[in-house]
């Protein structure tokens, strides 16, 4: 090589390992500031000391080959040309930087193994608990994978070095030597290719022969992996594989072992014969147990399916409920019973006063319009809790006003005011979900910049927001450059950061580790930077919480919480495996699992970025493993704050996922999982004239049974191919009951409506579907929100708000009507409890306008005309309101 070529490969060497030096020493001092250096420390020492052992292993064994081979290709005293040695030593050193890479993603299964806990619970096949399959299989597969890929990387170095030797020693001085009868030109030095030959092929043939152990190792634990496999009726072995595939692997590892014990006889005993038949004795098994399989399947177990894998579904059914924490849902039936009366109605004021009638899509361009204030701030999502407000028991819809700068215009995005200048949110907005103005917006809880609130539990002390849900780039605080707090009018209030994290920046060093981490040449050079100054990062929180432990998976949906003046993320932590037997596997943007957990709850500051990971679920295995790894990186569920855990709530991810598995795996009895006889549905709903389908949503209500109302996550279901409700799934999210799920089913004989049967009903109601045909006409659109079923004492009650929205950008969603339904009855009126009142009153709201009956129908179409130019002039000025009403009367007037 040349030396030019050599100076830009070692150039290029040193950049991309100070690049990553830099990173990692950046990180480090990251996890100082944070608490964790322990977290950080485990991890890179096991994976780096996991990448050392395996990359180290395979060197010291391709040099020992090497060297084997140099031995025996040249006699006694005879150095080896130093050509084979730096060939191969490059080869290897290469090849052994790649399997320490490669292979240190094994530090996980090491760890996992050397604290393994029991899951106190065994697969029903071979009666080893699930641990096993859990904690020591995966370290077992990595080793196994290790050994194969190392001998067969150091069959082909030792047969390269011989072939390298031999070559190297060709090309010598030749003199003529006499081989037997034969006379042949050869190197300088005296070489019986016979015996080399020989000693090559006793050398590759007993690495063959260690590679052959390996494969007998490999397959004896394929028969293991079986019990994950999915060829059957269901997941996890089946008649076939364990009548049939069973023994055929232990047949085969049998055989592949002896083929091994041939294999090293040979170094000694020329046997290729019995190594050729075993070879073929081998392929054969192979061929016959995957013929058998087959045959076995298609003749024996196809005809008779169900018989010959009835007790394995049963497995699947019980283990597939037990990894999705179903085995413990409580099913009841749900007598429905259309009695509601006023009193009813009153005497459940709780579920009725917190009734969803916002959207949160409709919602969030309100607030968008409403309270942004400037365009640098956004509303990521709107969060749905719950707070104790004057006594009462509040549903609420709350959004957290983050910073985005990449809406600043081009000419503001500055590296400046991208990282020193606007470097946080700013507070919060909350309203009841249930409140509506006249004027179709919400009613605010919290609003405004500052925050403003007439609640002294929800006053904010700390309202800024320096680590969110969008938060996604990092910031330099306690610089000379002041930060923006918040606009007042025309003036803008400044602040400085008083948070304790953040890693300093007091000297060049730690500047340039950052400089060259964020490839920002300013953070080296910037003036601004003092002493004091501190650089904050990781700060969208789901990054920041993955950061710090990436072995959880995180929910998609954090929430905002108000406690003590301050602002707290939480974010849902799950543990998940793709190993747990007989269970049906899920694929998610995560991975494939079978296997889920909320053992975590995550809660970040969203002013000093500090995380907290509380263990919810103690009983699981998983969650004891990690925290025998990593102590001290969980804290029992009791040390959360009072404040906190009244906010926590059964987590959406979890919910959508055990409702997808309970809709078939409620069918317990074999026969009818089977046939698919019994199979559940989530509903769609409409929205925006096409369907959707339902997610979860939380509602607070008086389970039956139950004294007090309390928050519940909630899914209805319909039987597949209909309409019509067939049951609803519960999750419970608050104390002492958190997290317990109930399942309430409708008697198969009653019609009960489904949420696409109610839409129907509306679409075919005459005066609502004229009423939203004229809002949707000249410059205005309906939007059709949530469809709630709400349990009410024995009966089910129906909601579904309406709202009108122009369709120039830049409008208010106004929530104009609410359509409420029970029974037989559907109504829609301009409030909730207007609605109410028609279906459980005495008396029905009187029209909006009174028409003469003496009008003729031209008066009729002139006064139409009349009130349609009003109607265009108030959606011309932006007035809704306006709007609705005159079309309102239009409707009135053509009915």
């Amino acid at each position: 090589m040349r030396p030019k070529n050599v100076i830009g490969l070692l150039i290029l060497a040193v950049v991309v390992s100070g690049s990553v030096i830099f990173s990692l020493w950046g990180d480090w001092l990251w996890f100082n500031t944070v608490g964790y250096q322990s977290v950080f420390l485990t991890v890179l020492s096991s994976s780096w000391g996991i990448g050392a052992l395996f990359g180290l292993s395979f060197l010291a064994f391709g040099l020992l080959n090497v060297y084997i081979a140099r031995r025996l290709s040249l006699k006694k005293g005879k150095k080896a040309p130093k050509g084979v040695w730096k060939a191969a030593a490059a080869i290897l050193l290469f090849l052994s930087l790649v399997m320490g890479a490669g292979f240190s993603g094994c530090w996980e299964p090491a760890l996992k193994y050397t604290n393994a806990v029991p899951f106190g619970s065994a697969d029903p096949v071979f009666g080893l608990d699930m641990g096993f399959y859990v904690f020591e299989m995966p370290l077992y597969g990595c080793i196994l994978s290790f050994l194969g890929t190392m001998l067969v990387l150091a069959i082909m170095v030792t047969a390269l070095s011989y072939a390298g030797f031999m070559r190297l020693l060709e090309a010598r001085p030749r003199v003529e030597l006499e081989i037997g009868e034969t006379i042949v030109k050869a190197p300088g030095m005296n070489i019986n290719f016979k015996k080399f030959k020989d000693k090559a092929t006793h050398h590759v043939s007993g690495l063959i022969g260690l590679l052959f152990f390996v494969m007998s190792g490999s397959i004896w634990l394929s028969r293991y992996d079986l019990l994950l496999s999915d060829g059957g009726a269901v997941y996890g072995a089946g008649y076939t594989d364990l009548a049939v595939s069973v023994p055929f692997i232990t047949i085969l590892t049998a055989v592949a072992a002896i083929i091994g014990m041939l294999f090293l006889a040979n170094v000694k005993v020329r046997s290729w014969g019995i190594i050729t038949k075993g070879i073929g004795a081998f392929i054969i098994i192979a061929i016959l147990g995957s013929v058998a399989a087959g045959v076995t399947q298609g003749l024996v177990v196809g005809p008779d399916e169900f018989n010959m894998e009835k007790t394995y579904i049963g497995y699947n059914i019980q283990n597939t409920l037990e990894a999705y924490g179903l085995d413990g849902v409580e099913e009841s039936e749900f007598p429905v019973s259309y009695d509601l009366t006023k009193g009813d109605i009153e005497d459940n004021d709780a579920t009725i006063g917190n009734i969803r009638l916002w959207d949160w899509r409709p919602l969030k361009k309100t607030y968008d319009q409403l309270q942004l204030f400037r365009t640098y701030y956004d509303f990521y999502d709107v969060d749905i809790d719950r707070y104790q407000i004057d006594g009462m028991y509040r549903q609420v819809m709350v959004s957290a006003r983050e910073m985005n700068t990449r809406d600043l215009p081009p000419q503001a995005r500055t590296w400046v005011n991208e990282h020193l200048v606007y470097t946080h949110g700013y507070g919060v907005v909350m309203i009841p979900v249930d409140k509506v103005t006249r004027e179709g917006l919400p009613e605010f809880y919290v609003k405004d910049i500052p925050a403003k609130t007439s609640y002294p539990s929800l006053e904010l002390e700390r309202p800024e927001i320096y680590f969110g849900e969008e938060t996604d780039s990092y910031a330099i605080v306690k610089t000379t450059t002041e930060e923006l707090d918040y606009p007042s009018g025309e003036q803008n209030i400044y602040t400085t950061y008083e948070g304790g994290t953040g890693v300093p920046l007091a000297d060049l060093f730690t500047r340039l580790v950052y400089a060259v981490k964020f490839a920002s040449v300013e953070m080296l050079f910037s003036g601004s930077i003092k002493a004091e100054s501190k650089l904050l990062m990781y700060r969208d929180i789901r990054d920041r919480a993955n950061t710090i432990a990436p072995f959880l998976r995180y929910d998609e949906d954090p929430y905002i919480i108000i406690d003590n003046g301050r602002l707290y993320w939480m974010i849902d932590a799950y543990t998940i495996t793709d190993r747990y037997p007989y269970s049906e596997h899920l694929y998610s943007d995560w991975e494939d699992f079978n296997y889920i957990r909320n053992s975590v709850k995550v809660v970040v500051d969203a002013y000093s970025g500090e995380v907290t990971y509380y263990v919810i679920d103690p009983s699981d295995p998983l969650v004891q493993v990690y925290g025998k790894i990593f102590p001290g990186l969980f804290r029992p569920f009791g040390e959360m704050p009072e404040g906190l855990k009244s906010h926590n709530r059964y987590p959406d991810d979890l919910f959508e996922i055990q409702t997808a598995i309970y809709s078939y795996y409620h069918m317990r009895e074999p026969r009818v999982f089977y046939n698919k006889e019994d199979v559940w549905n989530v509903p769609n709903e409409i929205y925006r004239g096409s369907k959707e389908r339902m997610t979860p949503y939380f509602v607070i209500l008086k389970i039956p049974g139950e004294e007090s109302p309390e928050c519940i996550s909630m899914m209805p279901f319909t039987p597949r191919g209909k309409q019509n409700l067939i049951g609803w799934m519960a999750a419970k999210s608050d104390d002492p009951g958190y997290g317990d799920l109930l399942v309430y089913t409708f008697s198969k004989q009653e019609l009960i409506y489904g949420p696409m049967q109610i839409e129907a009903r509306i679409d075919q109601d005459t005066d609502i579907s004229q009423l939203i045909t004229l809002w949707s006409q000249a410059g205005s659109s309906v939007t059709r929100g949530n469809t709630l079923v709400i349990p009410i004492e024995d009966s089910i009650l129906y909601i579904e708000p309406l709202y009108l929205e122009a369709t120039e950008s830049g409008t208010l969603p106004q929530l104009k009507r609410v359509i409420a339904a029970y029974g037989d009855r559907l109504t829609m009126q301009e409030s909730l409890d207007e609605a109410l009142a028609v279906l459980f009153g005495t008396s029905v709201p009187g029209p909006s306008v009174t028409i003469p009956s003496d009008m003729t129908s031209e008066e009729t179409l002139a006064e139409v005309a009349r009130l349609y130019g009003l109607a265009q002039d108030s959606l011309k000025e932006g007035d809704l309101s306006g709007y609705a009403e005159y079309m309102e009367q239009i409707g009135g007037l053509l009915a």
